[in-house]
């Protein structure tokens, strides 16, 4: 290459460098207006967020305060499904396991409802034809081949109604008799052959999982408003059935909670005795109806899961792959549960911890709270729930929460754990057992600090336990193992419609009128693309 030749690549060289030096000046622009929209859109996701967690939290204040009136009265509302001789006795919520066990015994061939005449009850007629009405092979007319008369039980506000359906089935007139096809129409009830509806099945659900009223009582109300008997045995097999149909909507709830985008599960737990329990675990005096729901930054999700014992390898065994926080108290399964998974971490409540410390307190005259170490403990823990109150005063999104604790919540954990550990307190004392309470759990006090979307508490999991103890009030025990499944299937779908805002009993013919054809998603509790009609007015 000769001077002039290399003087020209150089110049080349120069030019391609000016132009690669603007396109970097321009994607380093391009860069810098790609982090602003980011971070403008993660600012405005953040805010959306809070909007959803006082919507919720509202949404389940409005709850709370239904479920103290629901409280008071459950028993007066249940008390009208018995007559005023009866001595009200503790029963059973779930007679689903045990009838369906039982042996029914029935005159021979007798039927259905034979005493009783659906005719004169009638209010509605109905006919079923083909979806054709013309012979694929000829094309001549269809004409009556047969009738078959049913009746359904249709439920409708404070009435039952009784539909004379007529199904018909047709045949070609014009067709080789040998050789004529008789063409029936089709059913889309879930209830084919039975007097059960829909709209029925989810009256029923309503009254016996969201009210508590067994099915002796509601068997005895239907033959007070209808004249009709439906036996407890019938309600129960109907239930199963209904429980079975919506297992694709539970199932489908557990994997949404499992993945919620906040990463934070609340979980309790409560005891249920079982009132007829296999032979081989006839010893066992309590089983267990644990609780998962959502926090408020998320969709609101409620899970109730029966399981026979407290081992945690069965009880939670769904939550083996879980990454993302569990809210709870010292249950030692969770120490388990975050020792086998790593991913898992947990917050335990400092509502317990600070309850503790509250009812020594309560004990003491009002001269000893000044030199009261419980009353000093109990202060500073106060201090934290006067911080977490602020920040929602405030309105503050889950990103500037986690700021402002990290800033102003170390000082208050510091002072606290030197309350805790620093102190000796008179062995034995309640005192001292209250401290030990919170020194075993020390280590996941402060997971909170970590995420903005942790709540100090888990007030929101009690809060879904109690509608459970509410109804547990009425019923007492369960039938059997399977029948307390049932129960916290369909209880599960009850509530997280409750949750939502839903009329329970539209919302569960809703979904046994759809859920062959629409998508499960669509059917969910939550679901944006669930009729407004189904929201409570």
């Amino acid at each position: 290459m000769n001077l002039k030749e290399a003087l020209n690549e150089i110049k080349r060289l120069e030019q391609e460098n000016k132009t690669l030096s603007v396109k970097h000046r321009d994607l380093e622009v391009h860069h810098q207006d790609l982090n602003k929209t980011y971070h403008d859109l993660t600012n405005e996701h953040e805010k959306t967020l809070r909007l959803l967690f006082e919507a919720n939290e509202k949404l389940n204040h409005i709850l709370k305060e239904k479920e103290n009136v629901v409280e008071k009265y459950t028993i007066e509302r249940v008390k009208k499904f018995i007559p005023q001789t009866e001595v009200m006795k503790p029963v059973i919520i779930n007679e689903v396991e045990t009838l369906v066990k039982e042996k029914r015994v029935r005159k021979e061939k007798s039927k259905h409802f034979e005493n009783f005449d659906f005719e004169r009850h009638v209010s509605e007629t109905r006919y079923e034809k083909p979806e054709i009405s013309s012979c694929p092979s000829c094309g001549h007319d269809l004409s009556l081949a047969s009738e078959k008369v049913r009746y359904v039980v249709e439920s409708i506000p404070a009435t039952l109604k009784v539909t004379k359906i007529i199904k018909q089935s047709c045949k070609c007139s014009a067709c080789n008799p040998k050789d004529n096809q008789i063409y029936y129409p089709l059913s889309t009830s879930l209830f084919p052959g039975s007097i059960m509806t829909h709209s029925f099945a989810s009256s029923i659900a309503y009254h016996k999982y969201e009210l508590g009223i067994p099915f002796e009582h509601l068997s005895r109300h239907i033959k007070e408003t209808l004249d009709i008997e439906i036996s407890k045995q019938n309600l129960a097999f109907y239930m199963a059935k209904v429980a079975n149909i919506l297992k694709p909507i539970y199932h489908t709830m557990k994997e949404d909670l499992l993945h919620n985008q906040a990463k934070v599960i609340h979980a309790d737990e409560t005891t249920l005795s079982i009132s007829k329990r296999p032979e081989t675990d006839k010893e066992r005096k309590k089983s267990y109806v644990y609780v998962y729901t959502s926090s408020y930054y998320d969709r609101q999700i409620a899970i109730y899961d029966f399981h026979e014992s407290r081992a945690i390898d069965r009880t939670a065994a769904w939550l083996t792959d879980y990454e993302g926080t569990i809210v709870c108290d010292d249950f030692k399964g969770y120490t388990k549960l975050k020792k086998d998974n790593p991913n898992i971490k947990l917050q335990r409540c400092f509502a317990h911890v600070r309850r503790r410390f509250a009812d020594i307190v309560k004990t003491l005259p009002e001269e000893n709270h000044s030199s009261s170490y419980a009353k000093k403990i109990l202060d500073v823990i106060g201090q934290l729930f006067h911080m977490e109150s602020l920040y929602k005063k405030e309105k503050l999104n889950a990103k500037d929460i986690l700021i402002r604790r990290n800033k102003e919540h170390p000082p208050i954990l510091k002072e606290l754990e030197d309350l805790l550990f620093n102190h000796v307190y008179k062995p034995g004392s309640v005192l001292e057992s209250a401290v030990n309470y919170a020194k075993n759990i020390w280590g996941d006090l402060s997971t909170y600090l970590t995420s903005g979307y942790i709540e100090i508490s888990n007030n929101i999991a009690e809060r879904a336990v109690k509608p459970f103890v509410i109804n547990r009030k009425v019923f007492m025990t369960s039938g059997s193992y399977d029948g307390a499944r049932y129960t916290t299937l369909l209880f599960s779908i009850i509530r997280t419609a409750r949750m939502n805002d839903l009329n329970v009993s539209r919302y569960l013919e809703y979904v046994l009128d759809n859920i062959q054809t629409k998508d499960i998603k669509d059917l969910l509790p939550y679901s944006p693309k669930l009729d407004k009609s189904l929201r409570n007015a």
